[in-house]
């Protein structure tokens, strides 16, 4: 059985809201950024519940929205060596990597490689951004997240036992 998007969302959302309260109980700090510029290009609010489900040459597409949500597009540079230390998101994103090789550290400590001209779809869950080249990377995220939510950002503590 799959997860629906509108379930995704939930999780996301849910598990951010339990990471917040967990790290505001017990005190433990989140890895910073280092060397990350974020800029917002734009922000609007999805207007109506979205159910799309179609067939498009190569793949299909499903996207489903419940619910007072926005969308907000992002660009973010990290500087050679820089990272955006463990974190997670309001809700789900679509990221474009324009230039350089990101390099995003997953909850298990897995690490995968981002180069220029390709995309990620991510769930929101906990993750840490990197750029490990001797070049700036760019890169283009476009967030689904609560209505009026502030920044999609939301600082974690690096996952036990992932020294990366």
């Amino acid at each position: 059985m799959s997860a629906t998007p509108r379930k995704l969302l939930a999780l996301a959302t849910a598990g951010a809201t339990l990471a917040l309260a967990a790290a505001g109980a017990t005190g433990v700090l989140a890895t910073a950024p280092r060397g990350e510029t974020a800029s917002p290009l734009a922000r609007g609010a999805l207007v109506a519940p979205v159910d799309v489900n179609r067939s498009v040459t190569g793949g299909r597409v499903e996207i489903e929205t419940d619910g007072a949500l926005d969308a907000l597009m992002t660009q973010i540079t990290l500087a050679p060596g820089g990272t955006g230390g463990w974190h997670s998101h309001a809700g789900p994103g679509i990221t474009i990597v324009k230039q350089g090789t990101l390099t995003i550290v997953d909850a298990a400590c897995r690490a995968h490689q981002i180069p220029a001209g390709h995309a990620t779809i991510f769930s929101g869950a906990t993750t840490k951004d990197e750029n490990m080249g001797t070049t700036p990377v760019t890169f283009d995220v476009t967030f689904v997240i609560p209505h009026g939510a502030g920044a999609p950002r939301i600082d974690a503590p690096a996952p036990a036992g992932c020294t990366k």
